[in-house]
């Protein structure tokens, strides 16, 4: 039974190649729009996230904070907040060194100024421009802390940034489905109207709604299938060739591309299982 499914799919694939072969180049642009925006997308993330991993808070020590009291801090960063690392006054001041690299400009500063510090790289949940102002707040209050800095500006414009970013990529993703779907609808539409007298006579001879409908749906997921791959393809040509102008430009991971396949076939196969019964009955006996 099922093979005749099949069967039936790819005789009314040979018999309509003209609507079917419109339906996957229809498809394959929607999709490889829909790609290149997922291409976009995913190096904007990895390099939104490569820009989010060098987000640290700076806390000044007081001078007068012994090496107990900064042992103890620590601890309590490294409970509540993430890990840190101890900069001395004069670890400090040789990495200002090396920033400035003008000697006269050096002396004239004169004495060291700077104060000891502690780097905190804080946990993945708390690199949020929200979490880590409040983990500034609670930092701050504690008596061996002069200040604490981490770029709120910074912070605020690059979450602002990747929530747009992501906004932007369901949105884009909505009006493709959308698009995918309309195109899936009318391609059926148009090979049960071809095939009109053919489903008049299976379903007087009582033929279920799935019997008549399987090879439809078949056709329209394997369709779907080829102008995935199709798009994939093209997505993969255009990354190789913008590679050598745009350092750093990758294409999609494997999950993500399997992913991207997978999503466009489910989508068609919902899309004809739910909109075949009411096409089959607009055209049926």
């Amino acid at each position: 039974m099922h093979l005749f499914f099949f069967r039936e799919a790819w005789r009314s694939f040979n018999a309509h190649r003209g609507i079917a072969l419109t339906a996957i180049f229809s498809m394959t642009a929607a999709l490889t729009l829909c790609g290149v925006f997922l291409l976009v997308s995913h190096n904007a993330q990895t390099a939104l996230q490569a820009m989010g991993d060098r987000r640290e808070m700076v806390v000044y020590l007081k001078d007068e904070a012994g090496d107990a009291a900064v042992k103890a801090l620590r601890d309590k960063i490294a409970q509540y907040y993430g890990s840190s690392t101890f900069v001395s006054r004069a670890q400090a001041w040789s990495e200002f060194e090396q920033q400035v690299g003008d000697p006269e400009l050096l002396q004239a500063v004169g004495t060291n100024p700077l104060p000891a510090s502690l780097r905190v790289k804080l946990r993945p949940e708390l690199q949020n421009f929200a979490a880590m102002d409040t983990c500034a707040r609670q930092i701050e209050s504690f008596p061996e802390v002069e200040g604490v800095r981490f770029g709120a500006e910074w912070v605020r414009r690059l979450d602002t940034l990747y929530a747009t970013a992501k906004r932007a990529a369901i949105a884009i993703g909505g009006v493709v489905a959308l698009a995918l779907v309309l195109v899936v609808y009318n391609t059926l539409r148009l090979s049960v109207l071809a095939r009109r007298h053919q489903v008049e006579v299976m379903c007087r001879l009582g033929a279920g709604d799935h019997f008549v409908a399987m090879p439809f749906v078949i056709e329209a997921v394997a369709q779907t299938l080829v102008s995935a791959l199709l798009a994939l393809g093209l997505m993969f040509a255009l990354q190789q060739a913008l590679a050598p102008r745009l350092q750093g430009l990758a294409f999609l991971p494997a999950p993500w591309s399997v992913a991207f396949v997978a999503g466009a076939a489910l989508l068609a196969w919902l899309a004809s299982a739910l909109m075949l019964t009411r096409i089959l009955r607009t055209v049926g006996p």
